[in-house]
Parts: C-alpha cells; sequence; structure tokens
C-alpha cells in the first residue's frame, strides 16, 4: 500500500535537483534519475535506487525538483527511531518505515507522522 506525503516541511535548496519528469510524479514520492537524465518513480518496476524526492507534483515533461535532504510529512503511522525504506510499490510511494527492508534505505521516522530523509551514498547503481 503506498503511503502519501502530506508535505516537505524542510529542504536545502543547495541541494536540489532539476530535471525532467518521464511520467507524472506525485509529491513526496520517492524518485530516481535515468541514464537519459528523466526522473522516473521508485516503483515495483525500479525499487534498488533513489536520487530524492519530488518536492511538487508534476506531469510527463514537466520540470522537477528532487530535494536530496528533507523532512516530510505522511499520511501513514510511523515507527519513531525505525528506518524507513522507499519500497517497491506499483505506481511510487513517499518512504515509510511500513515497508520492512523493501526497498533502499534512507532516512528514519523522527514522530509518528514525520519522517527524515537523506540520499545514501552511493545512491544507485542505475
Amino acid at each position: 500500500m503506498a503511503v502519501a506525503s502530506e508535505g516537505i516541511t524542510m529542504y536545502d535548496i543547495r541541494t536540489t535537483i532539476k530535471v525532467p519528469a518521464g511520467e507524472a510524479i506525485t509529491s513526496g514520492m520517492s524518485v530516481r534519475v535515468s541514464a537519459a537524465g528523466t526522473a522516473w518513480r521508485v516503483d515495483a518496476g525500479k525499487s534498488d535506487v533513489v536520487h530524492g524526492w519530488a518536492l511538487t507534483t508534476v506531469v510527463t515533461g514537466a520540470e522537477l525538483t528532487i530535494v536530496t535532504t528533507c523532512r516530510m510529512e505522511v499520511d501513514t503511522a510511523q515507527t519513531i527511531g525505525a528506518r524507513i525504506y522507499t519500497g517497491n510499490v506499483a505506481a511510487g510511494s513517499a518512504p515509510s518505515t511500513t515497508f520492512a527492508a523493501v526497498g533502499v534505505v534512507c532516512g528514519f521516522a523522527v514522530e509518528a507522522d514525520k519522517i527524515f530523509c537523506n540520499v545514501p551514498t552511493p545512491a544507485a547503481d542505475g
């Protein structure tokens, strides 16, 4: 089951990335940048890489701002202090503790409804 972002409450503009969206992407979703330089959702098709999180909702072809470190509020109860994972949810998702070791570890839960996300290094192998 997908987890929805209820807003990114902090990020550093100096570490954002802007690329065109390869598909429609919803705010807060975990995303990856393809070899073609376009952003795609981290989902059931490819869940072993994450380059950040969508700052806003965009349509295919629109410029997407990807944040690489942020605090995010989510709609699903989190286990405080537990690792968050990108998951491998069909159609994408915000990260969550509820994915129980599926996808990429990318932060931890700060509160029951707030997570801290940070792109791991290395972020991916492509």
